[in-house]
């Protein structure tokens, strides 16, 4: 679909170069009946070239693409406006230009909007990390725990403060629904536990969702928009989801383990290879059961989330399978997960994720 849409705005681009030669007497258009003065070939020529800027742009996702198609399509319009009876028909791309850069548009001011809040996230250096001795002390650790952060490097790791990941992978809204393709970026602070999640979800055809998922100083939000412009869920202030925000923080420790000392976490032993974390911060409290394997790797995670928000919102047993693991920076993760719902009427899996990068500061 990417590579249609490209190649017909190359084509409505090339059109363009018509007015431009017309108008400087550089062979015959029969088809261009009216008289195009040198000046308005001008126009034309730069018609030509801010569609085809456009569509090179649009496909290799540079971020200002929405903005040249912009400028592009005001040229075009007032130019075949001017000579309707001959250039009606290029109307039609212009239409199609129209269906690409407003959800473009869109899509550009939700990024800023969420880099604004990526600065928001703490990036205060004082770490709360134990010493080695102390880790293996049972008074502060289960045994598990304690070999969980030392097998995976997250003991050497105490002046991480922020993360930023990269993940790809499908996700579907019901549990018979279709999967869709997403690709999704996420930035934590471990000082004061926050998060912030990006994504992209492709539909079909050119239609898309994006979404952002948010944990700052204890208050959780969602927002989801079809093509960046039209709303489909605004979570905030409402039941459940500052703690399915705080559940989901706890889960993904995972990713960090360098977090698991914080002074915000504490932990239980439920036996040799189980343990339960609560996370309390800001009032509110979560917990759930991290469940290992005999190389003390992480393989799963159990709790009761909040699935929806608001007055009828209700906690659902969630569930993260853990299912490869390797190392970034020195630090051994999963990398592979699938998250499911555990519900009455049976399993719903919900989302099946990879991490592609993550970066330690």
């Amino acid at each position: 679909m990417k590579l249609l849409l490209t190649i017909l705005l190359l084509v409505h681009g090339l059109i363009h170069l018509l007015g431009f030669l017309k108008a400087f007497e550089l062979g015959q258009y029969p088809m261009l009946n009216a008289h195009i003065g040198r000046a308005q070939g001008i126009f034309w020529l730069l018609g030509c070239l801010f569609i085809l800027s456009t569509a090179v742009a649009f496909y290799f996702n540079q971020k200002l693409w929405p903005w040249l198609g912009l400028i592009a399509l005001i040229i075009s319009q007032i130019l075949i406006s001017l000579h309707w009876s001959d250039t009606k028909y290029g109307a039609w791309f212009n239409l199609i230009l129209v269906c690409i850069v407003v959800p473009g548009i869109g899509e550009y001011v939700f990024d800023k909007r969420v880099s604004a809040e990526v600065k928001s996230l703490n990036d205060s250096k004082k770490i709360h990390f134990m010493n080695e001795e102390d880790t293996i002390n049972p008074k502060f650790l289960p045994p598990i725990v304690s070999q969980w952060l030392k097998n995976s490097g997250g003991i050497h790791s105490d002046t991480i403060s922020r993360v930023h990941l990269l993940q790809k992978g499908r996700l579907r809204t019901k549990p018979d629904g279709k999967w869709m393709p997403f690709e999704a970026e996420q930035w934590f602070s471990i000082p004061e536990p926050a998060f912030l999640w990006k994504t992209r979800v492709q539909m079909f055809g050119p239609f898309f969702l994006t979404g952002r998922d948010k944990l700052i100083t204890g208050k959780g939000s969602m927002e989801i928009s079809l093509l960046s412009l039209i709303p489909v869920v605004n979570a905030r202030d409402e039941k459940g989801i500052d703690e399915a925000s705080m559940t989901r923080f706890l889960a993904e420790i995972s990713w960090f383990p360098s977090a698991i000392t914080q002074p915000y976490i504490s932990w239980e032993a439920l036996g040799p290879y189980a343990a339960e974390a609560t996370f309390t911060y800001e009032g509110q409290s979560t917990s759930g059961v991290f469940t290992f394997n005999e190389q003390a790797e992480p393989i799963s995670f159990e709790a009761m989330r909040y699935m929806k928000t608001g007055e009828n919102a209700k906690r659902e047993k969630w569930k993260i399978r853990n299912l490869s693991f390797t190392s970034f920076q020195g630090i051994r993760i999963p990398i592979k997960s699938e998250v499911v719902w555990e519900l009455e009427e049976g399993e719903y899996h919900w989302l099946t994720l990879e991490i592609s990068e993550i970066n330690y500061d």
